[in-house]
This record gives structure tokens, sequence and C-alpha cells, in this order.
């Protein structure tokens, strides 16, 4: 490692399913990556199945994922975002109200600390409180790093509002104006396509294509746009299974026709409370598989500008840890007690 590789902070993006983990240097930039299937849920699992405590079980955890580094960097504050900061998770942080200021927390981290005296913080999540409550957790860190980015690409403020859609098992849809989100929606259509493929009537004629079937999937694209599909999802989505018994389509077409259903009904139902016009640009904040099924579906519907931006959450780690104090000092003492305010949640492993 260069000496300008100096790492600075540890950041987690530890979500339902999965972990990520990144070793940053000045600047947030990325000297190492490690990713596992260790999500809450699997670490839930586990503390079930060996009968240990739910806490030991997210400390053991940690250790694989990057105990290696808290060892060899001894003190490097550790900051995660995500679920691991639900009900569910490690500790539950606050949830900051809308408009909701990314940049500049009004809410303390939450902050857990091991048995070997590391402290673990996380970053609180983000609520709606309207008629229908919404809730997210861990995307309010890949918005704030796409700013960042952003920031870093333009050189200068962004002050304009702009609107970024966040894919995944719940698709998080958000408008944003600087650095403070307005608002934002979710929709549980990863989730509900998994369901359908894998417990549903429909699984029943769908087989594992040998690639991507673009063609089945703009069909479904096709039908979500059509008269037909402004019925909604619920009236279309069993034509999944009879274009297959009608020999219209391929039983290897089904789950990429059923993905452009439930993505085409998904950017229509969004685009209906789009007060004006629809906005010219749009930021997507996914992976490589859902990102171009977005830009896609957006594409048909007129939308001019596309970007798509990945792994957006190292860079918005490292601002919240930057606004927190933690990278003041090498020394990490006087940062963290900063965290430690009256406001803050805080629970100590014991075990």
């Amino acid at each position: 490692m260069k000496q300008n590789d100096a790492p600075r902070l540890i950041a987690l993006d530890w979500g339902t399913s999965s972990c990520r983990v990144y070793l940053l240097g000045d600047g947030g930039r990325i000297i190492e990556t490690r990713s596992e299937p260790w999500g809450i849920l699997q670490v839930a699992e586990r503390a079930r199945t060996h009968s240990t405590s739910l806490e030991a079980q997210f400390q053991q955890t940690l250790q694989k994922l990057c105990g290696t580094w808290m060892e060899a960097y001894a003190g490097l504050p550790v900051v995660a975002c995500g679920m691991v900061g639900s009900q569910q998770g490690w500790i539950q942080a606050d949830y900051r109200p809308t408009p909701a200021h990314l940049a500049v927390p009004t809410h303390a981290l939450a902050t857990v600390t091991m048995a070997n005296g590391q402290s673990i913080h996380i970053i609180p999540g983000v609520i709606e409180d309207s008629a229908l409550p919404d809730v997210m957790r861990g995307e309010e860190t890949q918005i704030l790093g796409a700013l960042e980015l952003q920031r870093a690409s333009a050189n200068e403020g962004i002050s304009t509002v702009q609107w970024m859609v966040l894919p995944g098992t719940h698709s998080k849809w958000v408008k944003v104006m600087g650095s403070t989100i307005q608002e934002f929606s979710t929709s549980m259509t990863g989730e509900t396509y998994n369901l359908l493929m894998q417990h549903s009537i429909l699984a029943k004629l769908a087989e594992t294509p040998p690639q991507t079937s673009w063609n089945a999937f703009d069909r479904g694209l096709v039908t979500a746009f059509s008269s037909e599909g402004r019925k909604g999802i619920m009236a279309t989505a069993f034509s999944a299974r009879t274009l297959v018994l009608t020999g219209r389509l391929e039983s290897t077409e089904v789950s990429d026709y059923l993905s452009g259903l439930m993505i085409g009904d998904e950017i229509l139902s969004v685009s209906q409370s789009w007060e004006e016009e629809p906005p010219q640009r749009i930021t997507i904040c996914g992976n490589e598989n859902l990102s171009p099924r977005y830009r896609r579906g957006l594409q048909r519907l007129g939308i001019e500008e596309i970007v798509e931006l990945r792994d957006t959450a190292p860079a918005g780690i490292w601002k919240i840890a930057e606004s927190a104090g933690l990278l003041a000092t090498k020394n990490t003492t006087e940062a963290e007690e900063h965290l430690r305010l009256p406001q803050s949640s805080e629970r100590k492993v014991t075990s």
C-alpha cells in the first residue's frame, strides 16, 4: 500500500440480504471492497440456529467481514448504513423526517460498542410521515453519495430539483433539492416479482432463460404502457401464464416479460404523481442487472436524460463521517465523544 493510501474509514452498506464493506482512504477513495450474502436476515437466522444472541451474532459477522482491517488499523472509525439500523438489526437508529438534509444530519448516529471497545456508528434513516407513512434505510446514504459524485464531476454545487430512482427489493423514487430529500415513495416491485416467480402459478410454466430476453422485457413494457396495462399489474400479471398457454410466449421468456410488466407498471404509477411534465433528467442508483431495465422503461416514457450511478454508498458514508467529526483527527476519541450526545442511541455488546 502506498503512503497516500492510508486508510481513514471502514464503511458498511449492511442491508436485508447482503453486506458490502469498504476500506476508504482520503476523500472517500475506495482502497478495498468485500461483499458477502450476510444481511440482517442471515444474521438473525444464524443466531436462532446457534442459539446465540442477535448482538453476539452481529459482532461475529462484523469480525468475519472486516476484523482484519480493524486489527490492522486499530482506532479506525466504523460507520454503517442500511437495515442494520432497523428494528430487526443490530440497534435501531432514528428516522429523520422529510424534508431531510442529508449532508448535515440533524439526528445523531446510533452507536453500538463491541466487547473489544470498537464503536460502530449507524446512520439514521428517513421517514415521510404522511397519511401512508414511508421509510428508507440505506438509500438516503446512497443518494447523498450520488450527490457527492455529481458535485465532484460538475465541480460545483447542485441546487436544482432532481429525481432519483433506487431499484431493488423495495424500489425508492426520491425528489431531491440540493442535498435535501423533499419527498419519496416505495414500490415493492422487486419483492413481489420474486414472490410471483417462486411461489405463484406463474412459476409453474417459467423456465430459466439462457440469457436476458430484451424482446420479452420490452414486450412487458409495451403491455404495461398500453390501455390494457393501465388497469394495473394485478390485471395483467396473469398474462405471463396465458401467453405461454396460447403459444405466444416461450417459457424461457416468462421471467423477463413479467419483469417488464412490473417495472413498466411501477414507472407508470410514479409518473402519474408528477404534478407537471416528466422531469428531463433522472438518476438511477442501481446494480448492473436492474439499472438497464429501468433505463429502458424511462426511455419509453420519454425521459430525455438518464444517468446511471453504481456503488454510491461509500461516498455518502464518507460525507456523513466527515460531518459527524469522525475524520477530523487520527485520534477518534474526541470525535466519538461528539456522537455520544443525549439524543444518540447507544448499546454496548458484552457477549
